[in-house]
């Protein structure tokens, strides 16, 4: 059956990318969300169980905020994807190894998240507050998973691509148009989510 997922799952992504090349739908905000309605299917199927509920929680919220950046609603956008990333790191925190777990590791993700934060500052204005609360969010997400006992592959690695997807959209808006960009954040976003949720399904099949 998780083979099936998966081939929706990338089916779906595909079209979305494929969109992107033409002038927007009005159902475009659906099609965008078909690909984490399916990860919320695939998540629903397995027992009952708090990290099934951390991880639909985060999907939603992760799927909400699709819709209100759709919309142009950036601040309610970055909102709900600040909650999504809070039941995520929740989700990391309760599978907690140990401070000194892949510290080499977390020490680059503290370093990047610091020079994200210097180099956006300059260039907010009365986005400084959400953004850099964002940053707080999503760099403590990066740290819980790396801290986890979650194997690198593939939900560490998830909450990597997420903070680099969040990262272009930041660098995007607020420092320099980066060619692509919309393919370039899509792509990776939708690897993060997959990736995040495949690592989570294989750990709890293997618990």
């Amino acid at each position: 059956m998780q083979a099936i997922y998966n081939a929706l799952f990338f089916a779906f992504s595909l079209l979305y990318l494929v969109l992107l090349s033409f002038d927007p739908l009005m159902i475009s905000w659906l099609i965008k969300i078909l690909p984490i309605l399916i990860l919320v299917i695939a998540v629903a199927n397995t027992p009952v169980s708090s990290s099934r509920t951390l991880l639909l929680l985060a999907l939603a919220f992760s799927a909400t905020g699709d819709v209100l950046l759709e919309q142009g609603l950036f601040i309610f956008g970055i909102a709900a994807f600040l909650i999504a990333q809070l039941h995520y790191g929740v989700f990391f925190a309760r599978n907690w190894s140990s401070v000194t777990t892949r510290w080499p590791i977390s020490a680059s993700i503290l370093i990047f998240m610091l020079a994200m934060a210097f180099l956006l500052s300059p260039h907010l204005g009365e986005l400084n507050t959400p953004v850099f609360a964002y940053l707080v969010v999503i760099g403590l997400m990066g740290l819980l998973a790396t801290q986890s006992e979650m194997p690198l592959k593939w939900a560490v690695l998830g909450a990597f691509v997420f903070i680099l997807s969040d990262s272009l959209i930041a660098i995007d808006r607020f420092l320099q148009p980066l060619p692509l960009s919309s393919y370039l954040v899509m792509i990776t976003y939708y690897c993060a989510q997959w990736m995040l949720i495949q690592g989570a399904l294989n750990k709890c099949k293997s618990a």
